[in-house]
């Protein structure tokens, strides 16, 4: 081997071709014969070296491999070591939080055999740990400025949120702090189309920009961290900075104002914004957070009539237990006693059931009462008792078909088969289910991105409008 720069380009040789291993075992042959300044010093070979390791997911020794050869991640870092590092960090915490085993494979060893580096001690990162590099090489990542950078950027943000988000026990001072490293001016406002396969069927669809998804995220944690007053002015802001929104983001962000002013001490104007926000988006939650705030008024009639909406809204009756509890103060306010504690057992034993935790507020509130305690063998009876005396609230909805006539255009497919088609449809902000079937003159004609002319169908049982499509716009 003649020069560092000969060494350097057959590894570089190898990893292009994908070679990794073969890569790895030519450097571990060869790397004696350069002393570690060398090594060190050659951006293109150090950044190989990480990406090879990465690849076959041997990342620990890729640390490892920076430790041994004193190659400090600074504002002196060259960019392509940098960005090495960074995907490092990267594909570590994806390994860390899938639970990976962390198994060595015996083949590649490229370090310990002469070295006698112990791997737990010297490479092992918990989650703080990681989390504090990934903060640390942000920066540093802005300062260069390139695609290669900000593309980066993209990835620490998205991997290290869509993993603490998919937590059972979503820890959101560790998400808002995270987000806090992210310069919002510096994110992309590109919204994304890619093409996903839906039951064999091939369609293209868009998706959040990294912008919106960094206002979402950092929203969203605020609000469960009680940070009213920056919740306000950056939801606020997100409804005026972008200019498109995907997965219903308007409305929550328009949720997120709506629930700072409350908190701030301005309930009324929380009711009318959150009434408005029904409108377009009717989900039982929403209906849930109008019923908690006519209760604080003491408005019950008002409270009681949000929540029968929420309780009877689509929805596992499993994630409705605090709107159960809810119910059954409003109740006891009622005088409806014996309602009241069959609403709080069934918040219990639902509890009991999916084996969670049992708040201290609704021991109390059954300590309150007379009653046999429910058993959870009971469940089921309880569970359909209080479903017949949920519906038998909630006038019937006859179904009609409303004789004014809107624009739209198809944005999605669900099934596209023998049956005929259905799918969502867009008209202005909102989005309608809509079925096709097989026999239908128009059917044929349908597809994504085709405008068309359809009425709506409101349907029975409190369901959301569907769309029936009249004709098609050419």
């Amino acid at each position: 081997m003649s020069s560092i720069y000969d060494f350097s380009k057959t590894i570089n040789d190898l990893r292009k071709e994908k070679k990794n291993k073969e890569a790895l075992s030519f450097f571990k042959s060869n790397k004696l014969k350069f002393n570690e300044n060398e090594i060190a010093g050659n951006e293109y070979l150090v950044s190989n070296i990480l990406y090879c390791l990465r690849d076959i997911n041997e990342t620990d020794y890729g640390f490892l491999f920076l430790n041994e050869y004193n190659i400090e991640i600074n504002k002196e870092t060259k960019s392509r070591i940098l960005t090495a590092y960074g995907w490092l960090l990267w594909s570590k915490y994806k390994e860390e939080h899938a639970k990976n085993d962390g198994r060595i494979d015996q083949d590649v060893k490229t370090f310990d055999d002469d070295r006698k580096f112990d791997i737990q001690s010297n490479a092992h990162h918990g989650k703080t740990e990681l989390i504090s590099k990934i903060e640390g090489v942000i920066p540093l990542l802005y300062e260069k400025g390139d695609d290669f950078s900000r593309n980066l950027i993209s990835n620490l943000f998205l991997v290290v949120v869509k993993t603490e988000k998919d937590k059972p026990a979503i820890n959101w001072k560790l998400i808002n702090d995270f987000c806090s490293n992210f310069d919002p001016n510096e994110l992309s406002t590109e919204c994304p189309i890619f093409e996903i396969d839906r039951k064999g069927i091939k369609q293209k669809k868009e998706f959040a920009s990294e912008l919106e998804k960094w206002f979402g995220t950092k929203t969203k944690a605020l609000e469960k961290l009680g940070e009213w007053q920056e919740c306000f002015e950056l939801s606020k802001r997100a409804l005026d900075t972008l200019n498109r929104f995907h997965d219903s983001n308007d409305s929550w962000f328009a949720r997120r104002i709506a629930l700072a002013k409350k908190n701030l001490g301005s309930p009324k104007e929380t009711i009318e914004e959150l009434k408005t926000i029904l409108k377009n988006k009717n989900e039982w939650f929403i209906q849930k957070e109008l019923a908690d705030i006519y209760f604080e008024e003491n408005d019950i009639e008002d409270a009681f009539k949000y929540a029968i909406e929420a309780i009877t809204n689509y929805g596992r009756l499993e994630y409705k237990i605090n709107l159960l509890f809810l119910l059954g103060k409003i109740l006891n306010e009622k005088n409806e006693k014996e309602l009241a504690f069959k609403h709080f057992s069934l918040s219990k034993i639902l509890r009991e059931n999916e084996n969670w935790n049992i708040p201290q507020n609704l021991f109390e509130e059954l300590r309150n009462f007379d009653n046999a305690e429910v058993s959870i063998s009971d469940l089921g009876k309880l569970k359909s008792e209080l479903q017949k005396y949920w519906q038998g609230l909630v006038p019937e909805k006859h179904t009609t078909i409303t004789s004014e006539r809107s624009e739209g255009v198809i944005i999605s497919l669900l099934h596209n088969n023998e049956r005929g088609k259905d799918g969502f449809l867009r008209s202005g902000n909102n989005e309608y289910y809509f079925n096709l079937p097989a026999n239908y003159s128009l059917t044929s004609e349908i597809d994504l991105n085709t405008r068309v002319i359809f009425e709506l169908r409101p349907s029975k049982d409190g369901k959301k409008s569907q769309a029936r499509i009249k004709r098609k716009i050419d």
